[in-house]
């Protein structure tokens, strides 16, 4: 809609010269069709426009219908109706005067029917019929009004006006400072916090009405946590009132990684979105470095929450999120004594011994691998793994040989019986703190469980 269509001509109107004479009627009268040939031109030029009718600062929608028709036969009249689901139609008649004495037979007469009023967002079907009604020239069309959303008619028609906010973000003390400008007028309005979920937004807090005469003032909203779903969210104190909402911390994704818990009696790690995103959910092993090497099994999530069955709590087993804006880990066992086993190195008497000691019943599989000369732990050639599985609350030796001291080597341990797990290594033998500076590298390490 342009700035045209304000204020137009919505009265009655027909061709100069002829007596038209307009009344209403109602869309329950019937008019039965006549199933005769006529002219399939009788409708020509048909116009559906919309206007705004205002009255000083008030304005309403309004359906402009106009047409061209020709009068042919015993055509005397036209009638419209304009219908909308769930409401009763508007309906108007036009006839013609003088038609018996010539003046309008065999001519084009243009008539343009009373306005209707229709709302933002109305779907309006339009049917026009002739008088004597005949079938074959009846003219219909569907008619979508404009949305509030629509530039020519937010910010005038009362029922689009939702008034606009501005605000100030106060991060120290979890607190927005909310300005409402461009409300209606004599209307009261209400704030409020709410968490945007698709289209609905679920309120946080209670909710604040402002009188008409306290809108220049300020208003102050708490928040919990600064979440990109968080919204401040305005409307007038009216029924089925417009709303307007903004999001003061939209690109605040990192807040939402932080929703991760573990089930240590089920062995699953859940993440739960306290927004809707969209989002690549995976479990990777992070190397000390900046790489997290993926543990595969990705979870592409939409706003549904993310469980990882299986999993082995580690301080090096990261979570991985991954959006179209970029990429985040977070390790949830990081801080915190997590892990239901341990893995340790001592010495005795001269022998290594490696000992794992488990607070629930698991298996792990044991290798041993060289650090020098690479920064990667290498596994040693015709050195096997070995499966063994320990029971809760005990724990296993490993009499490792001599050979183990002839190079720099980690014993490599991993538990097996679950689906996620990380290598955990020991690199602390004693007799490798010499021999890890220099070049001498043996064939093979070998080392016996012991059982205890």
């Amino acid at each position: 809609m342009d700035s045209t269509g304000r204020n137009q001509d919505c009265a009655w109107s027909c061709s100069e010269g002829l007596q038209c004479k307009p009344r209403a009627y109602s869309p329950l009268s019937a008019f039965h069709c006549r199933n005769q040939a006529v002219s399939s031109a009788v409708f020509n030029n048909v116009m559906l426009s919309n206007v705004l009718a205002c009255e000083g600062r008030k304005c309403s929608l309004q359906l402009k219908i106009a047409a061209s028709v020709n009068v042919t036969g015993d055509i005397r009249g036209v009638s419209v109706c304009a219908d909308s689901a769930g409401m009763i139609g508007h309906c108007q008649i036009y006839t013609f005067g003088n038609v018996g004495k010539g003046k309008a037979t065999g001519k084009q007469v243009d008539v343009q029917f009373k306005c209707v009023p229709v709302r933002p967002g109305q779907l309006v079907f339009v049917t026009l019929k002739t008088i004597p009604n005949y079938c074959k020239a009846m003219w219909t069309q569907r008619h979508l009004v404009p949305e509030c959303s629509h530039e020519g008619i937010k910010d005038e028609i009362t029922e689009c006006i939702t008034g606009k906010l501005a605000y100030a973000v106060d991060k120290a003390r979890n607190m927005l400072t909310v300005k409402v400008t461009d409300a209606p007028e004599n209307t009261d309005y209400n704030l409020r916090l709410c968490h945007k979920r698709n289209v609905i937004c679920t309120g946080e807090g209670a909710q604040r009405t402002i009188k008409p005469q306290y809108l220049e003032s300020s208003i102050t909203l708490h928040y919990s946590k600064p979440l990109p779903c968080l919204c401040i969210e305005g409307w007038p104190a009216r029924v089925d009132a417009r709303r307007v909402q903004v999001c003061p911390f939209k690109n605040n994704l990192e807040e939402l990684w932080s929703g991760i818990t573990y089930d240590l009696n089920k062995e699953e790690l859940i993440w739960e979105p306290l927004c809707p995103v969209k989002v690549s959910v995976s479990l990777c092993h992070a190397d000390g470095g900046k790489s997290c090497q993926d543990l595969g099994n990705v979870f592409h999530s939409e706003g549904q929450k993310a469980i990882f069955s299986s999993v082995d709590p580690h301080p090096m087993l990261c979570t991985k999120f991954t959006t179209e804006v970029g990429t985040w880990i977070k390790c949830p066992f990081a801080k915190g004594n997590f892990s239901v086993w341990t893995a340790k190195v001592t010495s005795k008497d001269g022998q290594q011994w490696a000992e794992i000691s488990t607070w629930v019943k698991a298996s792990f599989s044991i290798s041993v691998c060289e650090m020098n000369p690479s920064p990667q732990c290498k596994q040693i050639e015709g050195n096997k793994f070995q499966s063994f599985s320990v029971d809760k609350m005990k724990h296993t030796d490993f009499n490792l040989s001599k050979s183990a001291c002839e190079v720099c080597v980690c014993i490599k341990v991993q538990r097996v019986d679950v689906r996620f797990s990380v290598p955990v290594l020991q690199c602390d033998l004693q007799c490798c703190k010499y021999i890890c500076k220099g070049d001498k590298i043996a064939a093979e390490a070998t080392f016996e469980i012991v059982a205890c």
